[in-house]
């Protein structure tokens, strides 16, 4: 059987660029228009009679859409390849009769051979392009200096402030909690300035009172008893040019203070045995884990040395104030560790979950210390929650069992403080936390602020 069309039809098929084949209902081509000879390289008069599964296994053309068709009774568009090594897009339609079953079937194409060489070699770009920004970023990933995250509002601000004075030399003061990152930030300060010494860290409360004063400014060769007879350079000779941070100054001993005034005011220091003045070229930056004023009012620390320190005084919120940038802090140290111990720990989004509500009394360091147990010790890629240390879990975990000795009072209270930390997480505003809780928005920037959150 051959499909018959008026003259005029058949000229208007046959100036279209496409391929036009019809097919009858067992699978044998009745019409086709003279633009097959371009797809398969086959006369249009030499498909007419043929069958499309004997076409389909002879690889003329692979898969055959018109069986597709037969197969699902429905339209069907997939990629077709021919035995020209052509790519199409080939869509099948059904012409039906007049009980609605399968008449004819109509299928067209689309040439998109060099559409799909171009969609290769754009992936090839993209590949090598991914390659060399992983590579770039083991070259910039470096232990405490690859995870500051600035995507809350009070990190932000902080960020700004840094990244304002780093090109001065005005000394930067750090406050905050132990472990929310102040060294981290501290190098960040050096990084954005355009001192080109090195970055000198001395932690005051990590060497005894004694020797403080040696390591600060050095000491002549016998100075003391012990002394080498070489002599030695004190880290602040190391930051001519550099930066030098103090971390927990409020340690440093008493005697010390006095010297470390005199040299803020007149960037001179004597070494320890030596009357020669020596002149530096540093950046200042301290920090403090303590409140200085309660010291200051016990009389452990120079009122005046704190307001040289404090010309521009920077306080880091605990992680527990940074909901917004703890999943990126977490995601950045599971990728960091993964990439330094070559493995590829997953988390769970429970897991995940977990570490969200959990409090972080000890910050960012203990942040860091547990993503990093986890992608050592875990064997499983996947990381599940049963994975986590016992303190986040039972931390996550509230049964009345475990609460008998809590009041009435009590237990509200810890449930509204999960509850209302529940909501911060999932909601980005005040307003839709109290649509969502059913209570004013007035009521829930209270509360927020009541449990710090």
């Amino acid at each position: 059987m051959v499909l018959q069309l008026s003259k005029e039809s058949k000229a208007i098929i046959d100036a279209i660029y496409t391929d036009v084949i019809v097919s009858n209902k067992s699978g044998r081509i009745i019409y086709a228009n003279n633009s097959t000879e371009y797809w398969f390289n086959i006369l249009a008069e030499q498909l007419i009679g043929k069958s499309v599964f004997d076409l389909e296994s002879q690889g003329v053309f692979t898969p055959s859409i018109t069986r597709r068709v037969l197969e699902t009774n429905q339209k069907q568009t997939l990629l077709q390849t021919t035995h020209k090594g052509k790519k199409l897009l080939v869509t099948g339609d059904i012409v039906p009769n007049d009980n609605n079953d399968i008449k004819y079937i109509v299928c067209y194409s689309q040439d998109i051979t060099e559409l799909e060489k171009m969609k290769n070699y754009v992936k090839q770009v993209e590949s090598e392009l991914d390659e060399i920004k992983e590579k770039l970023k083991l070259l910039e990933v470096k232990p405490n200096d690859a995870h500051i995250v600035a995507q809350s509002k009070n990190v932000k601000q902080i960020l700004f402030t840094m990244e304002r004075v780093a090109k001065t030399d005005a000394t930067v003061f750090f406050t905050g909690e132990s472990g929310v990152g102040k060294t981290m930030f501290a190098k960040h300060v050096h990084t954005l300035s355009e001192r080109k010494g090195e970055f000198i860290s001395i932690n005051c409360a990590a060497i005894p009172s004694s020797l403080i004063e040696a390591e600060l400014f050095g000491y002549e060769a016998g100075s003391f008893t012990g002394a080498s007879h070489k002599g030695k350079v004190g880290l602040v000779e190391q930051a001519d040019g550099g930066t030098l941070f103090l971390d927990e100054i409020g340690e440093l001993p008493s005697s010390v203070q006095a010297k470390l005034l005199m040299l803020i005011q007149e960037k001179a220091f004597y070494r320890v045995g030596d009357t020669k003045r020596k002149e530096v070229d540093f950046r200042l930056i301290a920090a403090t884990n303590i409140n200085l004023n309660e010291k200051i009012q016990d009389g452990q620390f120079r009122e005046d040395l704190y307001f040289r320190l404090s010309v521009i005084q920077l306080t880091i919120p605990p992680l527990r104030e940074r909901q917004d940038d703890l999943l990126k802090l977490i995601l950045n140290f599971l990728d960091y560790y993964n990439k330094q111990y070559n493995e590829d720990k997953e988390l769970t989004h429970d897991t995940i979950d977990y570490l969200l509500k959990y409090d972080w009394p000890g910050n960012v360091r203990e942040l860091s210390n547990v993503i990093e147990r986890l992608v050592l010790v875990v064997e499983n890629q996947i990381v599940a929650p049963e994975q986590l240390p016992a303190n986040i879990i039972q931390e996550n975990t509230f049964t009345l069992a475990e609460n008998t000795t809590l009041t009435l009072p009590e237990i509200l209270h810890k449930t509204e403080k999960e509850v209302l930390k529940a909501a911060r997480h999932k909601y980005q505003t005040t307003t839709e936390i109290a649509q969502y809780l059913g209570v004013s928005q007035p009521t829930i920037v209270r509360k927020l602020k009541k449990y710090s959150l």
